[in-house]
């Protein structure tokens, strides 16, 4: 069972806040638009020396409009963007959305202009001094209007990572699924081959079929244990081969020899489990076992990998998909970069499965 992490739905980043309308948001939005209005004015005057009597102040009046109309102009275009998100939400749509708020932005801005300019142009302009005027308007109304933007964008960036971050999750929830469908894959087959064995058992040599019985419990039990582990350590897989090299040394008596070559410091490095059963019984699935024709088969650690080694005297009627092979190079896949390989000639099989 999944616990929601419910603080993180209501710690919102402070951008994803700022288009709110909640008292606070737009009250900090009003200072600061009005904060950059202002000094916006007062860079126009300081440039065009337009009142040109030092002792003339700017009329209130104007501080008024520019103010009114700076924050007008921020606040349509955050409205235009939330109206926009409902119906064309970013990612979605971009293309749209950026030319619908580019378009309406700059509508905005010559309204904006032209209403200002009405109150500006007969008490702060000159015949010298309008263009000075008219540029810096234009100019603080951008800028309010890149402010504005900023907040789009800020959406945008942040669902662009919080997708990648559910990318990424479903990503690793997918890999989790495959491993353990893999795993899965191989505990059925596992289980059928050992009842069969043991039915035979029972009916032929109930004394022996006890202790197979007692075997194949350790066995399984190690199977269970291991299914929700993505690793185990290497003398723990070791031991589980052991006993299970055991079940079918009982069966095939001296069919076959299995010799392991492990060195001691070693056994602490990790390994897929089950990776020794697979092997081991996909050398014994396509290969005969029988008193004149042993199979052997050899495990020992050769450059930071565990080797399952098996001579090779191949069954004429053997049918294989390789499929376990394939199960075991796939949860590899998943598990690291490094690579199981696989070789053979005339006389042997081995696969080199990398130590974690």
């Amino acid at each position: 069972m999944k616990c929601l992490d419910l603080h993180s739905k209501k710690k919102q980043n402070l951008v994803m806040r700022l288009p709110s309308y909640e008292p606070v948001s737009i009250l900090g939005r009003f200072v600061i638009i009005s904060i950059i209005a202002v000094l916006v004015l007062h860079f126009i005057s300081y440039v065009t020396k337009v009142p040109t009597e030092p002792d003339v102040k700017i009329p209130f009046i104007i501080y008024v409009v520019v103010i009114l109309a700076f924050n007008a102009a921020a606040e349509l275009q955050i409205i235009l963007d939330n109206i926009l998100e409902r119906f064309l939400p970013v990612p979605k749509k971009i293309k749209l959305r950026l030319f619908l708020q580019v378009s309406v932005g700059i509508l905005f801005l010559y309204v904006a202009h032209r209403g200002i300019m009405f109150f500006v142009e007969p008490k702060l302009t000159l015949s010298d001094s309008r263009s000075g005027v008219i540029m810096g308007m234009v100019t603080g109304l951008v800028f309010v209007q890149m402010v504005a933007n900023s907040l789009t964008i800020a959406r945008f960036t942040q669902k662009w990572f919080d997708s990648q971050e559910q990318i990424a999750e479903m990503k690793r929830e997918k890999l989790r699924m495959d491993y353990n469908s893999l795993q899965d894959q191989l505990n059925p087959h596992f289980l059928f081959n050992n009842l069969s064995v043991l039915k035979s058992l029972i009916i032929y040599d109930p004394d022996v079929a006890v202790e197979f019985t007692e075997n194949f419990t350790d066995v399984y039990r190690y199977v269970l244990q291991s299914r929700d582990k993505r690793l185990v350590k290497l003398g723990d897989e070791l031991d589980f081969m052991k006993a299970y090299c055991a079940l079918h040394k009982e069966r095939l008596g001296e069919g076959i020899n299995v010799e392991s070559l492990v060195p001691i410091n070693v056994l602490d490095k990790d390994i897929a489990p089950l990776t020794g059963q697979l092997l081991i019984e996909n050398a014994i699935k396509h290969n005969i076992t029988s008193r004149e024709t042993p199979l052997q088969i050899k495990v020992y650690v050769e450059d930071n990998s565990l080797v399952v080694s098996n001579s090779l005297n191949r069954r004429e009627a053997s049918y294989s998909t390789k499929t376990g092979l394939k199960n075991l190079v796939r949860r590899y896949e998943i598990l690291t970069e490094k690579e199981i390989v696989v070789q053979y000639d005339e006389n042997r099989f081995e696969v080199k499965v990398p130590l974690l």
